[in-house]
């Protein structure tokens, strides 16, 4: 378990900081062979006992003994010593794996985006609120957004356009947005049948792409890299497609009444 999330050259790193956490800096200087450091390593790899893939791209917390590390997963680079990891969306200290709970959870308001000021058509008029990025050429997004309407009295879906496949996407997702008559819009996304869209005027100032771009900077900063992504009202997140939608809505439900 702990090979596959941290691997060799991880582990290798890692001993050196817990070997270099109990000595002075004339102890740090006898240089150790092979054979001493992969004692260590072995020694490591038996102390690990907890480890946490946090969701930013290629790190991890790792709990070995009573010390606790950041570490890359090329084990190129350590936090060690007496960090502070600060979760800025959910407002408090990491100072343990314990801490980590619910940390992939993501509450777009209280983060500052408010899906209605993106290029955003919405399905239904529900209380629960449902946030999800699509395509407006994408198949799987497609194949879930058939699925909004009847759930449509009990959940507000916020169909957020971002153009992920390209050129033709751009132009279909600017039509969609800068249409006046929005309810000609979400039925033509809907239906996949765009041929009815007002053609784009390309005058300056006579469509704010503002609320598309504001998208755009949103899935980086969310590091959304595929669509369909959905952020549930439990505050966790979806990725891709899936079969039936209201049985997922439906756990939900469920798993924010276990508090997962």
């Amino acid at each position: 378990m702990v090979k596959k999330l941290l691997g060799v050259s991880a582990l290798l790193t890692l001993s050196g900081v817990i070997q270099a956490a109990g000595q002075d800096s004339s102890q740090l200087e006898t240089r150790k062979t092979d054979t001493e450091m992969t004692a260590e390593v072995k020694e490591v790899m038996r102390s690990v006992d907890e480890v946490k893939r946090l969701p930013v791209t290629g790190l991890s917390m790792v709990k070995a003994g009573d010390k606790t590390f950041l570490i890359t997963d090329n084990g190129h680079f350590v936090v060690a010593g007496n960090f502070k990891l600060v979760d800025m969306w959910q407002g408090k200290i990491i100072g343990s794996v314990a801490d980590t709970k619910g940390i992939e959870k993501v509450d777009l308001r209280k983060i500052g985006f408010n899906p209605d000021e993106l290029s955003t058509l919405t399905i239904g008029k529900g209380k629960k609120e449902v946030t999800i990025f699509v395509d407006p050429q994408c198949n799987y997004c497609h194949e879930l957004i058939a699925q909004l309407e009847p759930l449509g009295n009990e959940y507000a879906f916020k169909l957020v356009l971002i153009p992920v496949l390209g050129k033709e996407s751009a132009e279909i997702s600017k039509k969609l947005i800068c249409n006046k008559d929005k309810a000609q819009s979400l039925k033509a996304l809907i239906a996949k049948d765009y041929s009815t869209l007002p053609a784009l005027v390309r005058e300056e100032g006579s469509c704010d792409l503002k609320p598309l771009q504001k998208a755009v900077v949103a899935t980086k900063l969310l590091d959304i890299q595929g669509v369909p992504f959905v952020f549930l009202p439990s505050k966790n997140t979806f990725k891709g497609g899936v079969k039936s939608f209201k049985t997922l809505l439906e756990k939900d439900l469920e798993d924010e009444l276990n508090g997962k």
